[in-house]
Formats: C-alpha cells, structure tokens, sequence
C-alpha cells in the first residue's frame, strides 16, 4: 500500500463532487490497475471517506480517498493498492492529487488576451444621393408688398348719457367647483 498528502485550496463539498463521480472512480481504477474494470464501493462517508476496489473477480486494487478541513484548504490523504499491477504508485498518487489541485472552473479565463476583433458584416452600398445643381438664371427674390400706413385706432366707447340705464355687462364668472373636480377627475 502506498500513500501521499497534500492540502488543496478547495473546500470538502467541492473535492467530494469531483471524486464521488462513478466515472471518474472507474477511471482511475483503469489507470491503477492498467485496464478496463469495474468498481464498486466499499465506503462512502459523504465529505470524508470514500474508499472503492476493483469488482473483478482476483483483483486485489482499491483506492482510498479521505478529506479532512485544514486551514484555508482541506487536506487529501490519498492511500492506493495495485496487489502485483506493474503502475508505479507513487507516481500515479502525485498525478491524481495534481488532477483534483487542477481548477476546474475557472472564472477569469482569457482576461488577459485582447478582446476579438469586430467581425465587419458585408452590407449593400449605400445609393449615392447627389445634391441638386442650382439653377444658371436664378430668379430674383420677390419682396413681400408694402403693408401700407398703420390702422386707425378704434375710438373708444362714448360714455353714456346720464339718465340712461347702463347695459347688463356678463362677465366671467368662474366655473363651477364640481365641473373642475370633474374636469380633473377628483
């Protein structure tokens, strides 16, 4: 049995979703034990243990996996058996601890590179709209007519003579308030 540790900047929830996927157990299975086999699990502590063996009938490889919170991070004590296989397990641990350290979702990818150029989009021409040519005799200007003297101003209104009643004047009387509430809808 082999084993290697280290501690990734990850949480346990996010390194439980990448190892807690059959596809991925059953691949690295495969890589430990050089070809293709089923998995099945023997120990699942959600966040904490997952231990998994090769189901093959003589096979004696099993991959144990346990996090643990520590610090900023959380660390992975990774503990693989290959039985008599010919991987060299130490270094397939370093690889499979370097897979999970990999960022999986990365959130400022191609910040750095220049945006893309603008694509140009063919489009029709433009029709060519020419401005009128002026004319060789212009005509001369027409003045407007001489509006003439000023009107005469009305006279104004002779008083009445006294005696005489003066006529009833209407004036304005400002509207009612209920046509004004009305009006305005109040």
């Amino acid at each position: 049995m082999e084993s290697a540790s280290r501690t990734l900047v990850k949480s346990p929830p996010e390194l439980w979703e990448l190892i807690d996927q059959p596809d991925r157990m059953q691949g690295l299975m495969c890589a430990l034990v050089g070809r293709a086999t089923a998995v099945r699990v023997n120990e699942r502590r959600p966040e904490s243990i997952l231990r998994w063996e090769a189901s093959d009938d003589g096979a004696d490889a099993w991959i144990e996996v346990e996090l643990a919170e520590k610090g900023w991070g959380t660390n992975v004590k990774l503990k693989a058996e290959n039985g008599d296989g010919p991987t060299q397990l130490e270094g397939w641990l370093d690889a499979v601890l370097e897979e999970l350290a990999t960022p999986q979702k990365r959130p400022f990818e191609g910040m750095g590179e220049p945006p893309p150029e603008p694509v140009e989009v063919a489009s029709a021409p433009e029709p060519l709209i020419q401005p009128p040519e002026p004319e060789a005799n212009p005509e001369p200007a027409v003045e407007a007519p001489d509006p003439g003297p000023p009107a005469a101003e009305t006279p104004e209104p002779e008083s009445p003579e006294p005696g005489t009643p003066e006529p009833e004047t209407t004036a304005a009387t400002p509207p009612k308030q209920g046509k004004l509430r009305q009006f305005f809808g109040l």
